[in-house]
């Protein structure tokens, strides 16, 4: 394998020395073929738009993409193409809303050399003295959109799962001979089994998307990562401003559904099929679900009146 070390650029002198060296968290959002309601997209571009980062690492996306497989936007007017749109793999110092450090690692998930770019990150992981590493996801699920949304989370070390998300529901656990399944891998899941082999704690969480949802923004899907995520890593990141995009999201899918009879009963059918499932207890994965804090209640809330009065919020509310 050639080093792994040639994957990576440093940006800045002055960027890197103002890095802790202990203490940190990576997240990290790579959306791959799969991300159903392009929530790890939105994710990602909502904490880069409301927090303050700086560039830090750059890879060599020439080396991890297969441009042909995936290939970027070009921009025509008609007499000329005035730009192609290449995609970057970038890991950011990013600062939460109570000025706290941590890594952000966000870009197309890679086609090509897994492997090194694995080990890669491991390097860069114990250069900067992470303590954990966070990972974000979305899939497509057999669920309807009007109940909470269901997280599966998963980590090399059970002990960094609360207790709920680690133990599905007594008499659900399957025989040990079928209690593994064999599912398509991600880039994320080696990444979290190999850092587990070098000895560093990661874990991730994986929004469940009605399947309906997956080609369409589903805003609510990024909103229950970014909750889940900021407890994980202990980081105060906003949620506000993304739950008003969320009502906002449901609002209109609400009216787009309303006039669609079809769509309607396939709802309805998932949520008879969800409401017996739950009441049953039959779920045999560690799932969460995803409720607003009390914190964020309140701020919303405060919003809300501050509406009715006519005096409509200056801008979100920060811890």
């Amino acid at each position: 394998m050639r080093d792994p070390r040639d994957l990576y650029t440093f940006e800045d002198a002055e960027v890197l020395a103002a890095v802790p060296r202990e203490d940190l968290t990576l997240v990290h959002a790579l959306p791959g073929m799969v991300d159903a309601g392009n929530a790890c997209r939105i994710a990602a571009t909502y904490l880069r738009d409301e927090l303050r980062h700086l560039p830090l690492v750059t890879f060599d996306i020439d080396e991890l993409l297969d441009y042909r497989g995936s290939r970027p936007q070009a921009v025509f007017d008609g007499v000329s193409y005035r730009s192609v749109d290449i995609p970057s793999l970038r890991l950011s110092l990013m600062y939460d809303e109570a000025d706290r450090p941590f890594l952000f690692l966000d870009g197309p998930e890679p086609d090509l050399q897994w492997q090194r770019l694995s080990q890669a990150l491991i390097d860069l992981v114990e250069y900067f003295g992470v303590r954990r590493v966070v990972g974000m996801q979305a899939v497509p699920m057999a669920v309807p959109h009007t109940r909470p949304i269901g997280l599966f989370a998963h980590a090399n070390d059970p002990s960094l799962l609360e207790r709920t998300e680690l133990q599905p529901p007594e008499g659900s656990v399957p025989p040990e001979d079928e209690a593994e399944i064999v599912v398509p891998a991600g880039f994320g899941s080696l990444l979290e089994v190999e850092l587990g082999h070098a000895g560093h704690a990661a874990m991730g969480y994986a929004a469940q998307v009605p399947h309906y949802l997956t080609r369409t923004d589903f805003p609510a899907a990024a909103l229950a990562l970014l909750r889940r995520v900021s407890g994980a890593a202990e980081l105060d990141l906003p949620l506000v401003t993304l739950g008003d995009l969320t009502d906002a999201a449901g609002t209109a899918l609400e009216g787009t559904l309303s006039q669609n009879g079809e769509v309607r009963q396939i709802v309805a059918a998932l949520e008879e099929q969800y409401d017996a499932a739950r009441e049953e207890d039959e779920s045999s994965i560690a799932t969460a679900m995803d409720l607003p804090t009390a914190e964020e209640l309140g701020d919303r809330f405060e919003r809300f009146l501050a509406d009715r009065d006519g005096e409509g919020p200056e801008s979100p509310t920060r811890s």
